[in-house]
């Protein structure tokens, strides 16, 4: 069920919570934006925790850092990180009820390729809890230099209007692939961006990439936002872009079949067109989460479709 973040019900667990919890699974440093300080426990990988350090939003309060791969339980209940191939240190998490039943709470996992994060895997479970904002809007993931072509144009749009350009997006590794393409001196990020990008910079085999931190957007600027964080003060008029980011809706379908779940949970990315096409393979889909969020990341850049 949904109480500010995913609870498993009839136990002590929540996933990517905003609230005080006994035991809190974070999948990935921009799964949350910042939040009051936690009672609970904090469960995540060590380099998410680093990223969250560097941040600014790692929550005080006692830490479960788990390395992938490695069942371990916690009290009832059998867990196990896996890597969901979108971030540094990101990952989905396998949970065994005392019912037997399993769970995976999946994130925002990621199809795409890159040898600096370990490549998406799976787990067999009965129900999937999983964002997949893009689902309803592509089949398959634009690439990144379709990406890099559209900012482009949409940032000489901007130009000649007299307004910024603010790109939002939920991963790293999407922005690490993209600002190079780009090829401009200097790229502005916000502040926390910035400084996520500067940890995974000092990480072997990551690109070094010229960028600087802002708290606003002017008219003129290319700015790159979290999906996570609210937007920057910017002058009325703004162009805004989200990112297609997470599983296409052929990845949603994959990783649903993969899994050998009967039950998908949608955080993000829940259409009745996904939900058919689910249901083509006796998969049943449901969204989870508050209303005014369900379609937040179904945005994306429309002249991909």
């Amino acid at each position: 069920m949904w109480r500010q973040g995913v609870h498993i019900t009839g136990s002590s667990l929540w996933c990517d919570a905003l609230r005080a919890t006994e035991l809190c699974f974070v999948s990935s440093a921009l799964a949350l934006g910042k939040s009051r300080k936690r009672a609970g426990t904090l469960l995540c990988t060590q380099t998410t925790l680093q990223l969250l350090t560097e941040m600014g939003r790692a929550p005080q309060g006692p830490q479960l850092l788990s390395p992938l791969r490695r069942p371990f339980f916690w009290g009832t209940l059998r867990l196990e990180l896996f890597a969901s191939g979108s971030d540094p240190g990101s990952a989905s998490l396998w949970v065994k009820l005392p019912s037997e039943e399993r769970v995976i709470y999946a994130g925002m996992p990621s199809e795409r390729s890159s040898s600096l994060v370990e490549p998406l895997q799976v787990r067999q479970a009965e129900s999937l809890v999983i964002a997949a904002p893009s689902a309803p809007t592509h089949v398959e993931l634009p690439s990144t230099e379709q990406l890099a072509q559209q900012i482009v144009s949409s940032l000489s749009e901007a130009s000649l209007l007299g307004v910024p350009l603010v790109v939002r997006c939920s991963s790293l590794m999407t922005l690490l692939e993209l600002l190079p393409q780009l090829k401009l001196p200097c790229v502005k990020l916000s502040v926390e961006l910035h400084r996520a990008l500067g940890f995974c910079q000092a990480l072997p085999g990551f690109p070094t990439i010229q960028t600087a931190s802002t708290r606003s957007a002017k008219p003129g600027d290319l700015v790159f936002w979290p999906t996570s964080s609210p937007l920057p003060k910017r002058p009325d008029g703004t162009m805004l872009l989200t990112l297609p980011d997470g599983l296409s809706l052929s990845g949603l379908v994959r990783y649903a079949r993969e899994s050998g779940v009967r039950h998908v949970y949608l955080t993000a990315g829940y259409h009745p067109t996904v939900a058919a096409k689910l249901a083509a393979h006796k998969i049943v889909a449901e969204p989870i989460g508050p209303p005014e969020q369900l379609g937040l990341f179904a945005q994306s850049l429309s002249s991909l479709l």
